[in-house]
């Protein structure tokens, strides 16, 4: 069987490992030898000669120590080198010594001294049989690098030699026999390199000091031609051999701008330009030139193309190609001298005449089409050709370009349209494009493109890479942690690559979150846009040293119970500049803290330590008492101690001592107003303290602040308020510091109380009793007009309270005039009728208000006493008569009472005679000695988990004893040492977060070993219920708790578990491997407890009853070969406590909480049972008891598992769960389940029409909403998303809220039926009939409740009330007219429909005026009438409890005339305007031009409403020559109307019209028709006349028809009339008449 490489490599180890020493050292050897067995050359054949100087050949071994050895040494000898000064020669040089010229030959051996290995190397020593020149190229440019040519050697074999090193040659210029006879050395030169930028060989560079040529040269040209260059052997042995020659070319560096190959359309052109390179520096050729001729070569037309023509023409003064046709042809240099056009060196190129293809972009900087907003681009618009070549874009062709403006500023463009200088403007997606669309000829000819070739580009606009901050600095921290910091990126496309220039400093993630702080340095991080990696925004990170610290307080004083926290800004400075640099994070430094007065401010270890824009780190402090210290912050780190300090002050809250809201004094009257607390004068600038009182109303209040010599606090403030006038206002009270250096931001504190001065509107009467200390008082009737009880036999003292119309109590009424009377003088009378003393009386508040004090005097005494007694349901009174009796105290339950002495009589006389008999009802009623707290265990291991509760002294005070006492208990727990353990209270694993009265229980979470003591105090919250034994405020009680670490084996992360299991239990195991391998288990005889456990060998274990330790062995024998073992303890102890936890987990919203469970939710409690040191038993064997002290709130019961309990929460309240061990009643444990509404608002008085924004704080564990569901969508209609809904109809539904598998609570809404609609708008506004006059609003409200919105609405629920639910479908809304004389229905004068107002949360019934007609302006311009408004629910058509609203209508104007005539004869014309009394007072009517002039109106003494304005023209010459038209003007405030009439002037013609004249009698005459026809109209015009007259006497008409009024001279027009004559052609004076008559016969312009 072969094995694995890797276990013969394994085994190869081993046998390498075991080796002798020497065996080993002996094969280290050899492998060195292999590896170092080669030397530089194999062979090498040198030349035989006779002179000195020349250069040895250096022989080189890879690596080792050798010695070397020639074989013959006459021939060859070889010199080993040493280097460094060491006796190790890895190099060695061989030197000819034959003196015979012959071939002679040697071997150089090279012994390895270590390993004793040889290399070998053949030398030979030959005579030079002929010579080459070598080189790189045979042609050369003028003025250019210097060519490198050099000899080689060969013997008469062939071979050539290794090295021709310090031999001397000849090197000169030969005659070329091809050329014409010219000067040697007017071609090229011999240079030395000492004359040339370059480094020779150092044999040459010796050999060039010395005069002397070697075996390599450099030759330059100097002009363009052919020259010959000859070597030859200096040495004399040699001079038979052969010269060498090579002849080279001498070229100019001449070269085509552009040099590639060209694509041009049919049309276009070229302009070649031609340079050449001169001593580096490229030089532009003029034409025409010296040496060259271009010419075009080798047309080859396209197919199709005409043969006869070429395919470009080429201009040779200019340079100029122009493609005639499409094909190819070479554009090529000749040189004038013939002996050179055979030379390839000259530059040519071909040129390629296509049809255009398609068109294309670029764009640079960049390349990319993602650009950024600000930079400036160049765009290029590039032609292909068919095969996508780029073709030569020419002068003559045309593109054109669409570049929007509105993104684009070009700054530059060419002529043809392809190259594009742009500014990018604005951000977005734009599309570019451009057309190839002409060719221009040189004879001007347009020759449009065949296809239009278009082409657009998407071009995406961002605004800048901008990184903020501009820098970061954080502080050298090499062994503290690192620093994160997120960069913030703004422009750019949102995908950024990230880089950092030093990685070792600062390292940055593709979220561009840096990292740094260990190592110190700079680093530069950029944020590359991935659509274009051209843009980047970068960001400096410094790491640097601290060197200083700086406290920032920003507020520097702050009320007792607040927190402070401190910014801290660290510097590195500069040692040169001195500059500093905050750091922007040290937040990771540990600060120290120090306060040279203990007491005022505490260090809050909860506050984090976190950056801010100015500061780089913080601490918090809080303020526990009044005055000022000062705190130093320290900094200890590398060695590295800076510090700094500032002054921080606390103070009291400032509060309104008297009055505490609201101040009610009657005229006149002093209220002396309290304030207390605030902020003190600044410690260090106590000049810039500030305090003031301010009104809103100054005039009406006077206020003196109040001096007292010995004020009762320092920091109390005084003020005495007058009244002056009746009214209410808020007064302000303000104090603090003016900010200053030391304190920027001081605080201000505010305060606002109302002072109300008001007359009184009633008063009350009280009698005032002695009641001796700790007794109640009599309880007095609540209503004024009872009757007072007040005692027979002593005199009696009333007091008197005096309220206003809002039955608020006054606090002073000193100034009003009292006058007491009694009905009854025979009963009671006063001394002084007018005399009232003033007391003040704090009302528990501390708020202190006057009361008027009298003493009333009894007359005379009786002999018996009365009871009086009023049946609340039948209203009837009862008098109860008894014989006298006198009062004595006595004792009741925890009170101390006045009691009839003659108790029988008067218990008999109210409670019958079955008084005696008592309920069955028993009720022991326990004042509370002391409180103790339960904890079950005083010693417990670390992270573990005790529930501790409070309870009495005896066993029967239990948590259901005093859990929920009325009124109610609060429990206050503290720790002495919090990093020991942990106090928190109940269900705070499902984040609930009870009040203190319900905190009798809490869980001990131990974190750290130490001891530490738990306190309660139990406070009274009412201290004269005497619940506590002694009258005491407050109970306590305080344990000792010891928490030792849990002894642990190997590390942490390792840790054997053992089994625990209580006493008399079993315990099934399991392993992973049951049904895969057969297990056994079996407990080892060998503990000596091993008898406290029992093993059937299937896994199941029995405890009996003694406790102790036993060890179990469980085996897994596995079906393939291999068994497992594991051993483990198993540990019978007795149960020492229990504790309950719940399930499931509640979250809510950000800064939100939840105090009780939310109503309908199903819990889950799971009780877990605990050694007498906190370990946590596998197995259980307790019967449990469960108790609950009501049973109406909680339905609960067992869960499916063991020793769990399901619980429904059914109704609000608290319920106390207690559960204990049936055979040990002590070891129990209590928890509080309080259960509330999750849903808000409250909706049990809802009525139908009620919008209801339903909210809670329960989301899920996500943060996500839940889902809403309702049980009757009929009532309340809902949407589901966002949780509002509409009363619909009357009923009960229930609002569900259901987050899926953590909770589902529900709230019932009761919707009751809407009474009636109240109906409001608002009193300033009123209704008109005028076109696009504003809306008018009437407010609808259902229900009592004054608004129809319940809840705060969201903006989405907002969305869903006026998008999906829709409520302005309940309300139906109606108007009509209040005259019922005017026959006109308000629909058609009015638009109404209902709508829901979100801003007021009420239904709004939207009044629009609609469009009318002539006739129906003109009959309501004089209606008097105002308009009903209603409203009625959907869903109830009846009109029961319909209220209207009477709203005000105010008509608009009506106007008929649009035109005006005047002329020269006639210059007074007339307007007539039809309106209500308060529209005509309101109208203006004005001129537009001085030209004329309107007189005030008359009122018709017939036709009311009608207003006649008189038109007069000042100069009818001016008025005629005007150009532009003259309006009047007619306008009115209340309607919002305005209104104009054009008025013109006629023009007279006095000749033509009596020319007319004639003619006109004269055609009159001449015809007998025109003249029965004209006495036909007259007849006929008199009769309608007389008619309608006659009809107006008989009826008047309420609403006048207005015509168009035409003043001058009469023309013949059309006639209107309504369907009865107006009333105003009654009998009138003449010219009344006239202009009756003037408004009758008229014609609408």
């Amino acid at each position: 069987m072969t094995g694995s490489p890797a276990s013969s490599s394994c085994r190869g180890f081993k046998l390498f490992f075991f080796l002798p020493l020497h065996r080993l050292l002996l094969l280290f050897l050899v492998l060195l030898g292999t590896l170092a067995n080669k030397l530089n050359v194999p062979q090498v054949l040198l030349p035989f000669g006779q002179e000195p100087g020349r250069v040895p050949f250096l022989l080189e071994a890879q690596r080792g120590c050798y010695t070397w050895h020639s074989t013959h040494h006459d021939a060859v000898t070889v010199e080993p080198l040493y280097e460094n000064g060491t006796l190790c020669s890895q190099k060695a040089v061989l030197i000819a010594e034959s003196t015979q010229p012959i071939r002679r030959s040697s071997i150089i051996l090279a012994r390895e001294i270590v390993t004793d290995h040889e290399l070998r190397c053949d030398v030979k020593v030959d005579v030079i049989n002929s010579i080459e020149i070598v080189s790189r190229a045979r042609e050369l440019y003028v003025d250019d690098s210097p060519l490198e040519l050099m000899v080689k050697a060969l013997d008469a074999e062939g071979n050539t030699f290794s090295s021709l090193a310090g031999m001397m040659f000849e090197w000169s210029i030969a005659q070329d026999n091809e050329s014409a006879r010219e000067e040697l050395s007017s071609k090229i030169r011999i240079l030395k390199y000492s004359e040339a930028e370059y480094a020779p060989p150092l044999y040459i560079a010796e050999m060039e000091k010395e005069e002397k040529q070697g075996d390599v040269i450099l030759v330059s040209g100097i002009r363009t031609g052919a020259a010959v260059v000859k070597v030859r052997i200096h040495e004399p042995f040699y001079k038979k051999v052969a010269a060498a020659l090579i002849r080279l070319l001498v070229l100019e560096n001449i070269f085509l701008i552009p040099s590639h190959d060209i694509y041009l359309l049919v049309g276009t052109y070229i302009k070649y330009q031609v340079a050449k390179m001169v001593q580096g520096r490229m030089t532009e050729v003029k034409f025409p030139l010296e040496h060259y001729i271009l010419e075009l070569q080798d047309h080859r037309v396209a197919l199709n193309g005409s043969h006869s023509e070429k395919v470009a023409l080429l201009d040779d003064k200019t340079a100029m190609v122009t493609a005639s046709q499409l094909g190819q042809t070479n554009l090529v240099f000749v040189h004038k001298n013939v002996h050179v056009r055979s030379v390839s060196g000259l530059p040519n190129c071909t040129i390629y005449v296509v049809e255009p293809g398609f068109l294309g972009f670029t764009v640079q900087p960049g390349n990319r089409w993602s650009l950024e907003v600000g930079q400036v681009y160049i765009i290029t618009v590039d032609v292909f050709d068919k095969s996508s070549t780029k073709v030569y874009i020419s002068d003559n062709l045309r593109i054109t370009h669409d570049f929007p403006k509105e993104y684009f500023e070009e700054q530059l463009t060419t002529v043809n349209g392809s190259y594009h200088i742009v500014k990018a403007l604005k951000d977005g997606v734009v599309v570019i494009s451009a057309s190839l669309t002409s060719i221009i000829y040189q004879n001007k000819d347009i020759q449009p493109i065949k296809f239009l070739i278009k082409h657009q580009q998407e071009v995406k606009i961002y605004f800048p890479i901008m990184l903020t901050p501009k820098f970061l600095a954080f502080p050298h921290h090499p062994m503290g942690m690192l620093y994160h910091y997120k960069v913030q990126v703004e422009g750019g496309s949102g995908n950024f690559t990230w880089t950092s220039s030093n990685e070792t400093v600062v390292i940055v993630t593709t979220k561009g979150v840096v990292t740094a702080g260990q190592v110190r340095g700079n680093s530069t991080v950029l944020a590359r846009d991935v659509q274009n990696p051209f843009r980047y925004g970068e960001i400096k990170i410094h790491v640097l040293k601290l060197n200083k610290m700086e406290l920032l307080p920003f507020h520097a004083d702050v009320e007792i119970g607040r927190i402070i926290e401190i910014p801290i800004a660290m510097y590195h400075i500069n040692k040169e500049t001195k500059e500093a640099m905050a750091f922007t994070d040290c937040s990771h430094l540990s600060l120290d803290l120090n306060m040279d007065k203990q007491g005022v401010f505490t260090l809050l270890k909860e506050g984090i330590q976190r950056p801010g824009p100015m500061h780089c780190s913080s601490t918090h402090i809080a303020a526990k008492s009044l005055g000022h210290t000062l705190v130093t912050v320290s900094v200890s780190e590398c060695d590295k101690y800076v510090e700094s300090s500032a002054t921080f002050a606390a103070y009291e809250p400032l509060k309104a001592l008297n009055p505490v809201e609201v101040a009610l004094v009657t005229w006149q009257s002093v209220k002396e107003m309290v304030f207390e607390g605030g902020p003190r004068p600044w410690i260090l600038e106590p000049s810039r303290f500030f305090l003031e009182l301010s009104a809103e109303k100054t005039e009406k209040i006077g206020i003196a602040q109040v001096w007292l010599p010995s004020k009762r606090k320092q920091n109390q403030y005084i003020y005495r308020i007058q009244c002056l006038d009746l009214g209410e206002q808020v007064l302000t009270f303000r104090i603090g510091n003016h900010p200053g250096v030391l304190n920027p931001s001081p605080a201000v504190e505010v305060l606002q109380v109302r002072f109300i001065c008001a007359h009184p509107a009633s008063m009350s009467v009280t009698p005032v009793y002695k009641v001796p200390a700790g007794a109640q008082p009599c309880p007095l009737p609540q209503h004024n007009k009872q009757l007072i009880p007040v005692s027979r036999l002593r005199d009696t003292v009333l007091e008197l309270a005096v309220f206003d119309q809002h039955r608020r109590k006054f606090d002073n009424f000193s100034s009003l005039m009292l006058e007491w009377k009694s009905s009854n003088e025979t009963l009671a009378h006063f001394e002084d009728y007018k005399s009232v003393e003033m007391v003040a009386k704090d009302d528990g508040s501390g708020q202190t208000r006057l009361h008027g004090i009298v003493k009333i005097y009894k007359s005379f005494q009786t002999d018996h006493m009365w009871n009086g007694v009023t049946q609340a349901k039948t209203g009837k009174k009862f008098k109860y008569l008894f014989p006298k009796f006198t009062l004595c105290w006595t004792e009741f339950v925890d009170m101390t009472v006045h009691v009839p002495c003659e108790t029988l009589e008067y218990i008999e006389a109210n409670y019958g005679k079955t008084w005696k008999i008592p309920d069955e009802v028993q009720i022991e009623v326990v004042q509370l000695r002391a409180v103790r707290i339960l904890a079950a265990a005083t010693r417990l291991i670390t992270a573990t988990k005790m529930p501790v509760y409070v309870v009495g002294v005896t066993s029967t005070q239990t948590p259901f004893s005093f859990s929920n006492a009325n009124p109610g208990l609060t429990f206050h727990w503290s720790v002495s040492k919090r990093d020991v353990l942990d106090l928190v209270p109940r269900h705070s694993e499902v984040f609930l977060q009870l009040p203190v009265e319900h905190n009798f229980a809490m869980v001990v979470h131990t974190k750290a070993a130490g001891r530490t003591s738990i306190k309660v105090t139990v406070h009274c919250m009412n201290s004269s219920s005497g619940q506590f034994e002694g009258n005491l405020l407050e109970l306590s009680d305080e344990v000792q708790i010891l928490v030792f670490e849990k002894l642990q084996l190997f590390y942490p992360e390792c840790q054997p578990e053992q089994i625990l299991m209580p006493i008399n239990s079993q315990l099934k195991l399991h392993t992973n491997r049951e049904g895969a391998a057969f297990v056994s288990s079996r407990v080892l005889k060998c503990f000596p407890n091993s008898s406290v456990i029992e093993e059937d060998g299937e896994g199941l274990l029995k405890a009996g009853s003694i406790a102790g330790t036993a060890v179990l062995e469980v085996t897994s024998i596995e079906p393939f070969g291999v068994n497992q073992t594991t051993i483990t303890g198993v540990q019978v102890a007795p149960v020492t406590y229990l504790r309950v936890s719940s399930q499931p987990k509640l979250y809510t919203a950000q800064g939100r909480t939840l105090s009780a469970f939310p109503l309908g939710m199903s819990l889950t409690f799971t009780v877990e049972f605990y050694n007498s040191i906190g370990e946590k038993f596998h197995t259980h064997s307790t019967q449990l008891y469960l108790a609950l002290n009501r049973d109406d709130l909680l339905l609960i019961g067992p869960g499916h598992k063991n020793y769990t309990y399901m619980a429904q929460a059914v109704n609000r309240g608290l319920t106390l769960v207690g559960l204990w061990d049936r055979r040990h009643p002590g070891m129990a444990d209590y928890i509080p389940v309080a259960v509330e509404h999750a849903i808000e608002p409250d909706a049990k008085l809802t009525f139908v029409g009620d919008v209801i924004c339903f909210s809670t704080h329960l989301v899920s564990q996500h943060g996500e909403p839940g889902i809403w569901m309702i049980s009757a969508d009929n009532i309340l209609q809902t949407d589901i998303v966002t949780g509002v809904g509409v009363a619909r109809s009357p009923g009960t539904a229930m609002i569900f809220h259901d987050i899926p598998g953590v909770v589902k609570t529900y709230r019932e809404v009761v919707v009751n039926a809407s009474s009636r609609l109240m109906l409001s708008y608002d009193l300033k506004t009123y209704l008109t009939n005028t076109l696009n006059s504003t809306v008018f609003e009437l407010f609808i409200t259902t229900g009592r409740n004054g608004v129809n919105l319940k809840g705060f609405c969201t903006p989405n629920q907002a969305l869903a009330i006026t998008k999906v639910l829709l409520p302005a479908t309940l309300m139906l809304c109606h108007v009509q007219f209040s005259n019922t004389l005017l026959d006109i229905p308000a629909s058609k004068v009015f638009h109404v429909h209902s709508d829901f107002s979100m801003e007021k949360g009420v239904y709004v019934c939207i009044i629009k005026v609609r469009p009318q007609s002539e006739e129906l302006l003109q009959a309501l311009s004089v209606a008097d009438t105002s308009v009903y408004g209603w409203a009625t629910l959907v869903s109830e058509r009846s009109k029961n409890g319909m209220q209207r609203i009477l709203i005000p209508f105010i008509p608009a104007f009506y106007i008929n005339q649009s035109e005006l005539v005047l002329s020269h004869k006639q210059d007074i014309g007339e307007i007539r305007v039809l309106g209500v009394d308060r529209v005509l007072g309101k109208l203006e009517v004005i001129s537009s031009s001085p030209v004329l002039v309107v007189t005030g109106h008359s009122r018709s003494p017939l036709t009311p409403g009608l207003a006649i304005y008189s038109v007069r023209v000042v100069n009818f010459t001016s008025f005629q020559q005007m150009a532009s038209p003259v309006f009047i003007n007619i306008s009115c405030v209340l309607t919002s109307q305005s209104e104009a009439v054009v008025v013109r002037a006629m023009k007279d013609k006095l000749g033509a019209d009596h020319c007319e004249d004639s003619a006109i009698l004269k055609r009159f005459t001449g015809s007998h028709q025109i003249l029965l026809l004209t006495l036909f109209a007259v007849l006929a015009s008199t009769a309608f006349i007389f008619l309608a007259y006659d009809a107006f006497l008989n009826k008047i008409q309420t609403v006048p028809a207005v015509y168009v009024s035409t003043l001058g001279t009469p023309q013949p027009g059309s006639f209107n009339s309504t369907s009865s004559p107006p009333h105003f052609m009654s009998l009138q004076p003449p010219l009344a008449q006239s202009r009756l008559q003037h408004w009758l016969w008229s014609i609408r312009h």
